[in-house]
């Protein structure tokens, strides 16, 4: 089976070697690598050009600089494969990362395979295998097991069939990942690191806080409205991920110092509509009590934080 790799990138050159080249060394020979530029400003498209140029393995395509979404669709369109995965441009991943998610798709009959990203800390997690779409996404809006990214998972192709990423949108994994699980009849969960994610300072994720960031919330509702219809045992848990991302959108304006009254108002309806169910849902105390005060007051409950963190930030240096 072919697999298509499909890695946009937009200024990425401090990464992109790096990134290639673990790509290149893969153990499993029959992929195609897409690279998919996206309006990129600095050395990125060299990079890959020198890298197209040695292997032909390699498929560079380039557009005007339009999001992740559309680079990933553009991707998508170009890709020929059996299978898909996809890998961020500042990511890289170890030589038998497509074999081993292979291995584990074709022992189980999978429609998707995932491997992990992180150590585990707490023991050795087994190999496991999550049957019916129910299941599947019970599993996926419960836990961390089937991450909520689209990078360190191969897909079937056939799941993409009138699925793209919506274009325009930050958090675009989020609009996704849900209705291709929805599409599955089984999910491989591995228990080995096989995908190395590399913390960029430079990401969206790492910058003040926007307007776009409230695109998580907009995700999460667009999921819950989707759980609810199709599987409404399993809503209470869509609606404590709302709250989650209501508060990570907070959190993330008190971290910037700012204070946006016109995301506040749009927001603060969301914790009574959704509230109880993340209460009851989350194990965390210092998520509750954030949840208590906020909404009530998202302001105030943005000013504790600051004050909190603070705290914590003269603690450590003392």
């Amino acid at each position: 089976m072919r697999v298509s790799i499909i890695i946009p990138f937009y200024n990425s050159e401090d990464y992109l070697e790096k990134c290639i080249e673990s790509v290149t060394r893969q153990t499993y020979s029959d992929i195609e690598i897409i690279l998919v530029n996206d309006g990129s400003q600095d050395a990125s498209e060299q990079i890959c050009r020198d890298h197209a140029e040695r292997d032909p393995r390699i498929m560079l395509l380039s557009q005007p600089n339009h999001g992740v979404s559309c680079a990933r669709n553009t991707g998508l369109e170009a890709a020929k494969g059996d299978l898909i995965t996809f890998i961020d441009s500042d990511d890289t991943v170890e030589e038998d990362y497509i074999e081993y998610l292979i291995r584990l798709l074709e022992k189980d009959g999978s429609d998707i395979a995932c491997c992990r990203h992180e150590d585990t800390l707490q023991g050795v997690r087994e190999d496991r295998t999550v049957s019916g779409p129910e299941e599947i996404l019970k599993v996926f809006l419960t836990s961390n097991d089937i991450f909520a990214v689209m990078w360190g998972k191969i897909y079937k192709r056939e799941l993409f069939d009138g699925i793209r990423f919506p274009e325009g949108k930050r958090f675009e994994d989020n609009f996704v990942l849900y209705r291709l699980l929805d599409r599955c009849r089984l999910v491989s969960i591995g228990n080995q690191k096989k995908y190395n994610y590399i913390s960029n300072p430079d990401s969206f994720i790492h910058s003040s806080f926007n307007e776009r960031d409230l695109d998580i919330v907009d995700a999460m509702l667009a999921q819950r409205d989707f759980i609810e219809q199709s599987y409404p045992l399993l809503t209470h848990y869509a609606n404590s991920l709302v709250i989650y991302a209501v508060n990570r959108c907070l959190v993330k304006m008190a971290d910037s110092g700012i204070c946006d009254n016109e995301c506040i108002e749009k927001l603060k309806p969301l914790y009574k509509k959704y509230g109880r169910d993340f209460l009851k849902g989350t194990s965390h105390r210092s998520a509750k009590n954030f949840y208590k005060v906020a909404r009530f007051s998202p302001k105030l409950s943005m000013h504790i934080y600051r004050i909190c963190t603070c705290m914590c930030r003269h603690r450590k240096k003392a």
